[in-house]
């Protein structure tokens, strides 16, 4: 297993996306809505301290700092073309493009259990019991790792690429 991706390296990604997002043009209420959620990770990852991390076990650590990091970097690629004005984003094949406010949406969707997945990992009590919308969390069990490492054999790493040489409208 290769080695983990380091909790600061997270933290400084959802903090430049949450930074980004006050300058956006364009989808301004869907980016609003992932910065929202983004902001409930970097409060739990900048609450973990040494020792949460030591306890936690390994495996389940890399799998979900793996995609907390996923979820940062998209969401960084939205905001950065929403700052450009764009509405369209290309996603693994130049033929394909699609509004970005679905991709926000869709990562929008992803959080939530990355809160659960992250919560069990550091083993951090949720002290807030709904999400926006008053709508409660959805409770995580240990199984969602299971689903995760049959994510993680797939690949879907790097889905994500920009082309600024042409205009997406």
């Amino acid at each position: 297993m290769a080695n983990p991706i380091p909790i600061s390296t997270v933290i400084k990604m959802i903090k430049y996306g949450m930074e980004t997002v006050e300058i956006v043009t364009s989808n301004k209420e869907a980016c609003a809505r992932v910065a929202d959620d983004l902001e409930i990770i970097y409060d739990i990852l900048k609450g973990v301290d040494e020792t949460n991390k030591s306890s936690a076990d390994k495996h389940r650590y890399f799998l979900v700092m793996k995609k907390l990091y996923g979820i940062a970097v998209r969401s960084k690629i939205l905001f950065e073309r929403c700052v450009k004005g764009k509405r369209m984003v290309r996603i693994r094949n130049f033929l394909s493009a699609r509004p970005i406010k679905t991709e926000l949406e869709k990562i929008q969707s992803e959080i939530p259990l990355a809160i659960n997945m992250l919560c069990l990992v550091f083993h951090v009590k949720q002290n807030f019991g709904r999400a926006r919308c008053s709508l409660p969390i959805p409770e995580a069990d240990e199984s969602v790792f299971d689903n995760e490492d049959a994510q993680t054999a797939e690949g879907d790493d790097a889905e994500y690429y920009l082309d600024d040489d042409t205009e997406d409208e």
